[in-house]
C-alpha cells in the first residue's frame, strides 16, 4: 500500500485502526501528515484541499524533499488527527496552536501563523466581559480537544457550561440558533465560519479573548530531532527569502 492510499482511507474510514508507516522512524517522507476543517489555515473546497497553513506546509516538505504534497494530508476530525498525533509515532497534525499545557506533549515546527482564541457571541446579547469569572453563568460551546476548550478548562470555567461537539459548524449552528451563548475559537476561523453559514458577520463580536499564539506543525513526541530540524531549516529559510510572508499575505494575513 502507497503513503498516498493508506491516506486516503484514513479520511474515508476515520474510524479505523490506522497502520503505522516504518519509515517514519528514521525518513520524514515516513511521516503521516492529517488537518482538519480550519478555514483559511486549511480546508477543502471542490475536493481539493487549500488554505495558508496548507500552503506553508506543501512548500516546506518540497524543500525538505519529502515528497509530501497536499495530495498525501489526509483530512479528519481534530480530535481524531488530535489524539493519533499524541498517541502513534509518525504522525503530524496542522495547524495546532502552541500553548504552555501542549509543549511537551508534541514536538514543533513554525510558528506558520498568528492566531487569536477567544469567544464570539451575537452583539445583540450585549455581554459585558471583563473577567474569566464574567464566563461562568454562560453556555460555551467548543470543538472536542481544540484549544479553545482546553483554554476554557484551564482557566477554571466550569466543565457544565462547556459545550463540546465534534465540528465546528454545530457550533455555528447553536451559536446562530441561541443554544449557545457563545463559542470559544480561533477568532477568525469563527469569522469565516459565520460568513459561509449565510449570517451578516457584522452582528456578532469578540466578546473575550482567552490567548495569543501561533499556529504549528505537531509532531508526535517521539518524532526523530534529526527530522524536526529538517522540516524547521526549511521553514526558516521560506521565512528567510520572504515565501512565508507571501504566502501570509496573499490570505491577508499580517505577521
Amino acid at each position: 500500500m502507497t503513503r498516498r492510499s493508506l491516506l486516503a482511507g484514513m479520511a474515508a474510514l476515520s474510524s479505523m485502526p490506522l497502520v503505522l508507516s516504518s519509515r517514519a522512524d528514521a525518513d520524514p517522507a515516513g511521516l503521516n501528515v492529517m488537518t482538519e476543517e480550519y478555514p483559511p489555515f486549511n480546508f477543502t473546497q471542490a475536493g481539493e484541499l487549500k488554505g495558508v497553513s496548507v500552503d506553508i506546509v506543501e512548500e516546506m516538505f518540497a524543500r525538505a524533499g519529502t515528497g509530501h504534497t497536499r495530495a498525501d494530508i489526509a483530512v479528519l476530525p481534530w480530535a481524531r488527527g488530535y489524539n493519533l498525533t499524541l498517541q502513534r509515532p509518525g504522525h503530524a497534525l496542522f495547524s495546532t496552536t502552541r500553548t504552555a499545557d501542549r509543549e511537551t506533549l508534541f514536538k514543533w515546527v513554525g510558528p506558520f501563523v498568528p492566531t487569536v482564541v477567544g469567544l464570539t457571541a451575537k452583539k445583540s446579547r450585549e455581554l459585558n466581559i471583563k473577567t474569566v469569572q464574567d464566563l461562568h453563568p454562560l453556555r460555551i460551546g467548543v470543538v472536542k480537544d481544540d484549544v479553545g476548550q482546553l483554554l476554557l478548562r484551564a482557566r477554571g470555567v466550569p466543565e457544565e457550561r462547556i459545550e463540546a461537539v465534534l465540528s465546528n459548524d454545530q457550533n455555528f449552528r447553536k451559536l446562530i440558533s441561541g443554544r449557545v451563548d457563545a463559542i470559544s475559537y480561533e477568532t477568525t476561523v469563527t469569522r469565516w465560519g459565520l460568513e459561509d453559514s449565510g449570517v451578516p458577520v457584522e452582528d456578532y463580536e469578540t466578546i473575550f479573548e482567552l490567548d495569543r499564539g501561533h499556529l504549528y506543525l505537531a509532531l508526535h513526541h517521539e518524532t526523530p530531532d534529526a527530522i524536526v530540524s529538517q522540516l524547521q531549516s526549511a521553514f526558516d529559510d521560506m521565512v528567510s527569502d520572504g515565501t512565508h510572508g507571501r504566502i501570509l499575505a496573499q490570505y491577508g494575513i499580517g505577521l
